[in-house]
């Protein structure tokens, strides 16, 4: 997958770093949408270092410092300056097109006056830690979820959650190998996304990893599961 296309734009030789961010606005591609589902900030640049990696590009970028109403971006010594630009053009048209107000982009750092409120996970009623966790990875399966992040919108630290979801007879990488499986084979069966681009919305890697983690829950690749729709074992059962 192109970095560039997946975002529904030109390829870097055919557009300015400086109409990217308007470019960006406009665009209409689904990884835009998973990469913007909440609108916070650190979660949208991680998303978007996520992509570099997963179409192999080789640009490699990083949080430097993280404020109210700022962040800085870093980049490996290998990244070149238009590189970075460009990175730091697509997070400004994200920004605003999640609601974020008078983006100013300045070299690697990007500010803004106001940001939209991020809406608290709804993780549902059940007694069982481990279906609360499922929901809120199936929120947001586009995130490349970390057991501490889990944990803090659980309200509770990552030893804690560890130990409640062994006592319910699961991990958290199983919980998230099955959430991510789950929103895979629905868009599998009900959207004209390409392999690789449900890869990224799942929250894989890459596209090896994908295939991987896909056959070893249901026994398919997700082009078999595709093209023949056949039925998989139970992945999941939650509570309301």
């Amino acid at each position: 997958m192109d970095f560039f296309d997946a975002l529904g734009l030109p390829a870097q030789t055919e557009i300015a770093w400086q109409d990217v961010a308007a470019a960006v606005s406009h665009a209409s591609a689904p990884i835009i949408d998973a990469m913007i589902a909440l609108p916070d900030p650190v979660v949208i640049c991680g998303k978007l270092f996520r992509l570099d990696r997963y179409c192999a590009t080789g640009v490699r970028l990083f949080l430097a410092e993280t404020q109210d109403r700022s962040l800085t971006v870093g980049a490996e010594q290998t990244v070149t300056h238009d590189d970075r630009a460009y990175r730091l053009a697509v997070l400004h048209g994200l920004f605003q097109r999640a609601g974020f107000t008078s983006v100013i982009q300045n070299s690697d750092r990007l500010s803004w006056d106001d940001a939209p409120v991020v809406p608290m996970a709804e993780t549902g009623q059940s007694t069982r830690l481990t279906d609360h966790l499922f929901r809120l990875m199936s929120g947001d399966p586009a995130r490349a979820w970390r057991i501490d992040d889990a944990a803090a919108h659980l309200g509770l630290s990552s030893r804690s959650l560890q130990r409640y979801l062994l006592a319910e007879g699961g991990t958290f990488s199983v919980t998230l190998r099955q959430a991510r499986t789950g929103i895979a084979t629905t868009l599998l069966r009900q959207s004209d996304l390409t392999l690789a681009e449900i890869g990224f919305c799942c929250g894989y890697a890459d596209q090896a990893h994908f295939q991987r983690e896909f056959r070893r829950v249901t026994g398919q690749t997700p082009r078999h599961y595709r093209s023949t729709g056949g039925p998989i074992q139970a992945l999941f059962r939650t509570a309301p």
